[in-house]
């Protein structure tokens, strides 16, 4: 498929799936045409997962900024949000089995913490990364890595 066509109609059908939450997500490419080959349900999957997460974990207007860029060997997709951010010492742990960042007797936004781990499964499974950071000076940055195939 073609990454940027894909990743627009992911962005697109996920507007349709919320129900008048209201966000903002801008999609930039420096990409003018590349073609992958990856399994399209899972992947607009592992977009829908972190899309969604970056909704439900902002306490003010989400606003969402996918970038698609290259370097010589990879291929990064990039979500960045203005969310409550993840603590350094949690960043590992996210991806991990119904793993959720303690946050005392409060639970104000529901899950499993089956989300992130999924994501992590699928983007090993084409042999990709998935890197988090922080968006300074709130939120944060879910990077997928995509190595370019050797010619």
């Amino acid at each position: 498929i073609e990454l940027n066509h894909f990743i627009q109609k992911s962005i697109a059908d996920f507007r349709t799936s919320q129900n008048g939450n209201q966000y903002s997500i801008t999609f930039h490419s420096e990409l003018q045409e590349f073609s992958i080959e990856l399994d399209q349900l899972h992947f607009s999957n592992v977009i829908f997962n972190i899309l969604d997460n970056a909704i439900k974990y902002c306490d003010e207007a989400p606003q969402i900024d996918v970038e698609l860029s290259e370097t010589k060997k990879h291929i990064q997709l990039k979500f960045a949000d203005n969310g409550i951010g993840i603590p350094k010492e949690y960043r590992k742990k996210i991806f991990g089995r119904f793993y959720r960042i303690p946050t005392g007797d409060i639970h104000n936004v529901k899950g499993f913490g089956l989300g992130l781990d999924y994501v992590r499964k699928i983007v090993e499974r084409h042999h990709w990364e998935i890197e988090v950071s922080d968006n300074s000076p709130k939120g944060s940055i879910f990077t997928i890595v995509i190595p370019k195939k050797r010619s």
